[in-house]
């Protein structure tokens, strides 16, 4: 077998604004011993984040620039490492026209997971080459005065897979003896809304989510008797302009001993009249008020 009937495969994320020296580094190194070059390039599938921050063109565009004679190919991330190395096998058959192919893989690469039927072969990285990690890392910490770095935060923003209903929580929180339940203002507010705020990743059911904002917003008390009431769409000022959108899931809970205290952004908590209380609280909060007052009928 000639090296003219060979085809190298590097699988990497390559989710760097520019390829670093360890990247180009494994590239001509495998574009060296082989007559074709193909490279795949992992796509998470979901969300953008800080470890996923770019699409699958934006980087082939950045590839392609370096290596404009390489076949570039997306491949989705997939849980069975069994089914994502069939998917691979199969995206290396398609481009390599019969080609002898072998895949090339360097430090933290898909090596040590790959599955399938082609023949691997390890590079010994270039020394002391910072990490993609840290690259990003250090990308993300500054801000560039320049058109280019703008345009590319409006293409970030725009690119988005779809609009978003963002969850948040609301607690109602009523006086075990009194008619009276926990409302809160922020700072520069003269209407009074529920303690409540976005749900954090690592909270693992509303429910917990609920319990966690009374506590950040309302200062260290008991309550009790934590029920799900209703869920609705939020008119939040922050949103209205925008396609993506606030959903709350409303509970109720009872009072049972402490001290209330405003905290996380809260600049002030009170105990309300349920008698006042819709006249009291800001527009998107007044229907919550109202499935509240409800439950207490029902």
């Amino acid at each position: 077998m000639t090296k003219t009937n060979r085809i190298g495969v590097v699988v990497c994320r390559f989710q760097v604004p520019q390829l670093h020296e360890g990247h180009k580094y494994l590239l001509d190194t495998v574009k060296r011993l082989n007559d074709k070059l193909l490279i795949v390039v992992g796509v998470s599938g979901g969300w953008t984040s800080k470890n996923d921050p770019m699409n699958f063109e934006t980087r082939a565009v950045m590839i392609k620039s370096q290596y404009p004679e390489a076949l570039i190919c997306p491949i989705l991330d997939h849980p069975s490492l069994e089914a994502w190395s069939n998917n691979l096998d199969e995206l290396i058959a398609l481009n390599s026209s019969g080609m002898e192919a072998t895949l090339y893989g360097s430090r933290d690469s898909f090596l040590p997971f790959y599955m399938g039927r082609y023949r691997t072969e390890y590079i010994e990285p270039k020394p002391f080459v910072s990490s993609g990690t840290e690259v990003r890392d250090l990308v993300s910490s500054r801000v560039i005065d320049s058109e280019d770095f703008r345009s590319g935060v409006i293409y970030a923003s725009t690119k988005q897979n779809f609009p978003t209903s963002f969850q948040v929580v609301d607690i109602a929180i009523r006086h075990s003896t009194e008619r009276k339940v926990i409302v809160g203002r922020k700072p520069g507010e003269k209407e009074w809304r529920f303690p409540g705020g976005f749900i954090d990743p690592k909270d693992h059911s509303l429910e917990y989510s609920a319990k966690r904002e009374a506590r950040e917003e309302v200062g260290d008390i008991e309550i009790a008797d934590v029920k799900y009431l209703s869920s609705t769409r939020i008119d939040d000022h922050r949103y209205r302009k925008s396609e993506h959108k606030i959903m709350t899931a409303l509970f109720s809970a009872v009072y049972i001993f402490g001290g209330i205290k405003a905290g996380d952004d809260l600049a002030e908590v009170r105990w309300q009249d349920f008698d006042g209380l819709i006249d009291c609280l800001l527009p998107e909060h007044k229907h919550l008020g109202e499935i509240f007052l409800r439950s207490l009928q029902d």
